[in-house]
């Protein structure tokens, strides 16, 4: 299970989340339209794969927790920060296995597309270890 995936599961029981709708990025789909409330997808990136000197059967692994937060167009910018900002307190709080190293968060841009202001947070995550069997 990865970290973006664990932290879904832990926002479908967690009050913070209780007025958005999490979901995992890769079976998400398409936004449904319009967004009846806040939209938050958990996704997970894999910024290098490197194998340790000496140990061929391990690897160190550069995970990124990549969460999408979108919200309807009845909104605005301000309100889409604020959402962002609630998300990004409430994931690290239930980070009981203190993995979160680093956050970094987007610009708020309106999607023409979907009809939502959307931002990117991304949570850099420290590195684990895994064997090459796993």
């Amino acid at each position: 299970m990865t970290f973006a995936e664990d932290m879904y599961s832990k926002s479908l029981n967690d009050t913070s989340f209780s007025e958005m709708k999490s979901v995992l990025d890769k079976i998400a789909g398409e936004l449904p339209f319009p967004l009846e409330k806040p939209y938050v997808s958990f996704g997970t990136e894999y910024e290098n794969a490197s194998c340790l000197l000496g140990n061929g059967d391990s690897m160190v692994i550069g995970e990124v927790m990549v969460v999408n937060v979108a919200v309807s167009e009845e909104f605005d910018e301000n309100y889409c920060r604020e959402r962002a900002r609630e998300v990004a307190l409430a994931v690290m709080k239930l980070d009981t296995g203190k993995r979160i190293i680093s956050v970094t968060v987007g610009r708020c841009e309106y999607n023409d597309t979907v009809g939502c202001y959307n931002i990117t947070i991304k949570f850099g995550l420290r590195e684990v270890r895994r064997n090459g069997g796993d």
